[in-house]
């Protein structure tokens, strides 16, 4: 004998916010439901995959398409089942509509999504978003430049010379200030002219900019500095733009436990053909 049973939209919307599917489910739609499950966990366990490669520009994009990809189709099977509910009305009971049946499909939903969250935090904290406020490290960098960091590589390595960091500014540690790693512990630093020695010997500096135009050079007195020899766990720190930028020549040496991470490349900038650039 067939049984039908009146559905209710309120409850599709319900169970399908609850677990993606479950609301076709309700309604009898079984190898519909199963299919939008399986589609909504595949794209999750994308979203996750996808984090792990976002230290490069073309991960972060696809990590943001998975994530797209994911609420564009939740949101679909969503009112996919509100409105099947709406032209249904009735349904046919099927053995499958039971109480512990909604409940073994949502604990095999928790659990499943609470594995992926696992997986996925400690990626989503390993990365963040910076925006460039100054002058400070022209021409790589510029003013509304946004950048992605690694905030968790210095956990495993020490920063090396040419390394772009992020530390806490030591007058003020509310505030991060973003440099270039110039002297590692150990090493004698001096600045000479504008020269850098290393143990006595001049090094090739590649990504030092001097700025001419005289109304800026507020920090020209800095074209020497020590000789100093950089402390153990420290850092010896130095701006692009020298004479335009606050560093270890004003505020010292940076100690390892202040540095936050390593800045990696540009997702957004004013200058369009500078989205993606990885910094070097």
């Amino acid at each position: 004998m067939t049984t039908l049973k009146k559905t209710r939209p309120i409850i599709a919307l319900l169970l399908s916010l609850i677990t993606p599917g479950l609301g076709h489910v309700y309604a009898g739609k079984l190898k519909r439901g199963i299919a939008f499950f399986l589609v909504v966990e595949l794209l999750t366990v994308s979203v996750h995959i996808f984090s792990a490669f976002r230290f490069k520009f073309y991960g972060l994009v696809w990590y943001f398409a998975a994530w797209t990809c994911l609420l564009g189709f939740s949101v679909f099977v969503l009112f996919d089942a509100l409105f099947g509910i709406n032209k249904l009305r009735v349904t046919v009971l099927k053995p499958y509509h039971k109480w512990y049946f909604y409940i073994v499909i949502c604990a095999v939903t928790v659990l499943i999504n609470e594995f992926v969250f696992e997986a996925v935090l400690p990626d989503i904290k390993a990365f963040k978003s910076y925006n460039m406020s100054s002058v400070s490290m022209e021409p790589c960098l510029y003013v509304g430049d946004r950048l992605i960091a690694d905030m968790k590589i210095y956990k495993q390595v020490k920063p090396k010379r040419g390394d772009l960091i992020i530390f806490e500014f030591p007058k003020d540690p509310s505030k991060e200030f973003i440099k270039r790693v110039m002297g590692v512990e150990g090493e004698k630093i001096a600045i000479i002219n504008n020269k850098i020695y290393v143990n006595d010997k001049i090094i090739d500096d590649p990504w030092g900019y001097i700025e001419n135009s005289g109304e800026k050079n507020y920090l020209k007195e800095l074209e020497n500095f020590g000789p100093a020899v950089v402390p153990e766990h420290s850092f010896f720190v130095l701006g692009d733009n020298r004479y335009n930028s606050m560093d270890s020549r004003l505020f010292g040496f940076i100690e390892l436990s202040k540095i936050r991470g390593k800045i990696l490349y540009v997702y957004w900038a004013k200058d369009k053909s500078r989205i993606g650039m990885e910094i070097r």
